[in-house]
């Protein structure tokens, strides 16, 4: 995988400037300084990635046969005092995935769609994109995967892919000290 020190280009400059301005936004609405904000990466319990509604550590989604958008993550809100930046997607299969297609609803409007059918096909796993995303605490977020392609079989298949990002948050809620 790449590590975030080996970006270049655009890519690097929108994940720095989107984790700047999550820390930017946490000391502004919690009224902290600098010092009482943790900058951490992004895992899949901040986003509420859930299997069986149980939180999960590794991301896997049973997607559906026939074409169509599937819920990836159902209607979840950030955590209060948690702001999470998602810069892109990696994936562990090693051919392109049923899921085409990326879209990230924010606080009930559609704010990204991103194409990730050749993220398996990168030597990295990984797609940096150059427009991320910011959540703020206590907004609502959904992310659904449009499936592109049809199959013959009637069972759902088991995709591994999930998000990049960074969190900023309150010192304490998952770091401590």
């Amino acid at each position: 995988m790449t590590f975030y020190g080996e970006l270049k280009g655009t890519s690097l400059d929108a994940r720095n400037k989107c984790c700047n301005e999550v820390i930017r936004r946490a000391q502004e609405q919690l009224g902290l300084p600098r010092e009482e904000i943790v900058l951490r990466p992004l895992r899949p319990e901040d986003i509420g990635i859930r299997i069986a509604g149980t939180l999960i550590s590794k991301y896997k989604y049973a997607v559906a046969t026939t074409l169509g958008w599937n819920a990836l993550v159902t209607t979840e809100t950030i955590a209060d005092n948690r702001f999470v930046c998602i810069s892109g997607v990696f994936t562990e299969e090693t051919s392109p995935t049923r899921v085409h297609q990326i879209r990230i609803n924010r606080a009930g409007s559609d704010a990204r769609i991103w194409n990730v059918q050749r993220v398996a096909l990168q030597e990295s796993k990984e797609l940096h994109v150059d427009d991320p995303i910011i959540i703020d605490q206590n907004t609502q977020l959904t992310i659904t995967g449009y499936n592109g392609l049809l199959t013959t079989t009637s069972a759902n298949t088991w995709e591994e892919f999930g998000f990049i990002g960074c969190v900023a948050e309150k010192r304490g809620m998952t770091i401590y000290p």
